[in-house]
């Protein structure tokens, strides 16, 4: 295949997904123009547009089929962690049109950052800074090789107004300068998802997601896909969906009232080490934000502390404990959190189920049930709270995956006994101590 730079010509290429072309401005930049301003463009850089005696094409018009015939690429635009140039993405070439804007690391301090991150991140429980830190060091690094690592999603969950937008605002400057909005798509809301490919930092932001179980279930499985998996299926509309791999990072933030935390997907096993938990404080500002100006040289003065947090992050390294293989660092889930999120997860509401009906005879023998799944379902729906039973169990074998689910959360109070003819489930009174 002979390269664009050897035609005698302007450098082109042919967009075969979008039916336009791409040229290099005079800034050096790629722009998308049709076939009409091509023509317009070559005949300035000094191509006959008329047919000459003998010959069939004119220049103009050979340039153009030389271009869709020997430049052509399945796509073309910015994509995530990308530095722009002709690339090749799972088979297929690929003209990557803008470069992340990376910042690069200076000596210094940055007092403002620093003093942010102990006001949202410290906790009496835990000192989450480490966790904040070595996750945007996996990634800077990644970024500035041009590799692509899986990182963990962070969802951050505090007060109203606690300063957690800051925060991703922050981390969007820090992973490129891009963002996207990604939560139509996690949630199945649509198919189409070509805007997240040109940004690193995919951000949910205090949106009024959906508390409908699906719903949840699909935002759980987009957390799973978007962390670990390098190649994604890229689909705009009208257009052939193409796969790409993209670098992404993802962050979520939300306030910390249980009808907000519902938005979070179900915390099961294939989910533990893919979402961090961190619970933010409202954070006092390092300086005045009461006025428009006051923000503004806010946010200015924390840029201007970016170069000195970048290369703190360069030259710090990873505590040995919290090291991970997979992430680089490991995975932290707020307890507190984690005991919300889980109070009002299905399989806990199951277990609420099972001790207003099941447990509430004070006679029972032995305050121990053993009973199939199937069995537990009927003895449920049938009861005085059938109602909150059958919207519960609005799938087939909910009843026993959250049983399952149940046994590995709270062994002491659910334990599976198998057999070869059956599975049933051994369910025990909560022991209340006095």
């Amino acid at each position: 295949m002979k390269p664009v730079e050897a035609l005698p010509r302007l450098a082109a290429y042919y967009d075969s997904n979008r039916k336009g072309y791409w040229i290099l401005d005079r800034n050096g930049s790629w722009l998308e123009v049709n076939e009409s301003s091509l023509r317009r463009h070559l005949r300035a850089s000094g191509l006959a547009s008329d047919t000459k005696r003998g010959e069939l094409l004119s220049e103009l018009d050979a340039a153009l089929n030389d271009y869709q015939l020997e430049s052509a690429v399945a796509f073309a635009g910015p994509l995530a962690g990308h530095s722009k140039g002709v690339t090749e993405q799972c088979g297929q070439r690929t003209l990557i049109t803008t470069s992340p804007r990376l910042i690069e690391p200076a000596n210094g301090e940055c007092p403002l950052l620093m003093k942010l991150m102990e006001n949202l991140f410290c906790d009496p429980d835990a000192d989450q800074r480490p966790y904040v830190l070595g996750w945007l060091k996996i990634a800077i690094e990644s970024l500035r090789a041009g590799a692509r690592r899986p990182g963990q999603a962070i969802a951050m969950a505090g007060p109203r107004n606690g300063g957690k937008s800051l925060w991703q605002n922050i981390t969007t400057e820090l992973l490129g300068g891009r963002a996207a909005k990604p939560y139509r798509y996690m949630c199945g809301q649509t198919t189409f998802n070509a805007d997240l490919f040109g940004a690193e930092h995919l951000m949910v932001e205090d949106e009024c997601g959906s508390t409908d179980l699906r719903a949840r279930r699909e935002f759980g499985a987009r957390i799973k896909d978007f962390t670990v998996n390098e190649v994604q299926s890229c689909h705009a509309k009208n257009r052939q969906a193409l796969s790409l791999r993209p670098f992404w990072r993802l962050t979520i933030s939300l306030n910390d009232e249980p009808e907000n935390l519902m938005v979070l997907p179900p915390m099961d096993e294939s989910l533990s080490d893919k979402l961090m938990l961190l619970r933010t404080h409202r954070a006092e500002m390092p300086m005045p934000t009461d006025t428009n100006d006051a923000r503004s040289a806010f946010w200015s003065a924390l840029m201007g502390e970016l170069p000195a947090f970048v290369g703190y992050l360069l030259r710090w390294k990873i505590p040995e404990a919290l090291r991970c293989q997979r992430f680089g660092i490991a995975t932290f889930r707020h307890p507190h959190l984690l005991d919300a999120i889980d109070s009002i997860s299905p399989e806990f509401r199951l277990l609420s189920l099972i001790d207003s009906v099941v447990f509430a005879d004070d006679g029972l023998i032995n305050g121990s049930v053993v009973i199939t799944a199937e069995a537990l379902e009927s003895r449920l729906t049938n009861s005085p709270m059938g109602h909150e039973a059958r919207r519960l169990f609005s799938w087939n074998n909910a009843c026993g995956t959250y049983l399952g689910r149940l046994a590995s959360k709270r062994p002491e109070r659910i334990q599976q006994n198998r057999n070869k003819r059956s599975r049933e489930w051994c369910l025990k009174r909560e022991v209340v101590t006095p």
